[in-house]
């Protein structure tokens, strides 16, 4: 944790998954997936997203006008999710964006990153359990069946992006460390998204759980907007919590039934 993060305020926690938000055009709602909208897998293809969920996602959009997915999964992962081409998505942490259905390469050479994968594999394949996912333009190695190899597989991170200048970026999440592209955050991705006609002059709300999502809760207040944690209490830049995945599907389904705020 930084010196900025230990100032910060743990978040408010919503009792009765009461939100001060009534989706309208006046808001942009930026949403994570894993850990937020979807509870988290074993693996990351062994995640379930409810019909209802996407019922309502589309109904949110169709209120406020606009929707955005910003996750660290790639386009074609969050497309297989949530239907292909159905909402505006910024992918491996803002690299790719694509909004409007034009899609926008900030990353360059996805060779890079396979690259990364293939330097990362023979450290990462002593560890029963853990193992490399290639997404595209960033590369993420899970340790949630082997956590007692984290201090190793970080320090083969490390190891990895050594001689690459400023090029790339780690990441820790839950059970997971990501190598993603320096210039790629999911603050600048939502910064990306408010300068579009699509979403410029509405007010930012992004929904996260994961220390990798801080970028964006100080990116969505510095615009005057809403964060969300999704979670146990941490210190943070959102300004509400609430408790879970679940919790923040049944505020979404009430918010677009008009039954919380």
């Amino acid at each position: 944790m930084t010196a900025s993060e230990t100032r910060l305020p743990p978040p408010l926690f919503v009792p009765d998954d009461d939100l001060p938000v009534i989706w309208s055009p006046e808001w942009a709602p930026f949403l994570d997936i894993d850990g937020t909208l979807l509870d988290i897998a074993a693996r990351p293809d062994d995640v379930f997203v409810p019909d209802r969920l996407i019922e309502t996602l589309t109904a949110i959009a169709d209120t406020c006008g606009c929707l955005a997915l910003v996750t660290g999964r790639s386009l074609p992962q969050a497309d297989a999710l949530f239907g292909a081409g159905r909402f505006d998505v910024a992918a491996n942490h803002g690299a790719v964006m694509r909004i409007g259905g034009v899609v926008c390469d900030q990353a360059g050479d996805p060779g890079a990153a396979e690259a990364m994968a293939a330097a990362l594999r023979p450290a990462v394949d002593r560890h029963d359990g853990a193992f490399v996912e290639e997404k595209g333009h960033s590369v993420a190695v899970h340790y949630r069946a082997a956590p007692e190899a984290e201090p190793f597989l970080l320090q083969a991170a490390h190891e990895a992006i050594r001689g690459s200048g400023d090029a790339w970026r780690i990441l820790i999440g839950k059970a997971v460390i990501e190598i993603a592209p320096q210039s790629a955050t999911k603050g600048t991705a939502i910064a990306r998204f408010l300068a579009d006609p699509a979403y410029r002059r509405r007010r930012p709300f992004f929904a996260g759980d994961d220390t990798t999502d801080e970028d964006a809760f100080v990116a969505v207040a510095a615009a005057g907007g809403l964060g969300v944690l999704i979670g146990p209490e941490r210190k943070t830049a959102a300004r509400y919590r609430l408790p879970s995945p679940g919790a923040f599907r049944s505020w979404l389904d009430g918010s677009v039934a008009g039954r919380s705020g």
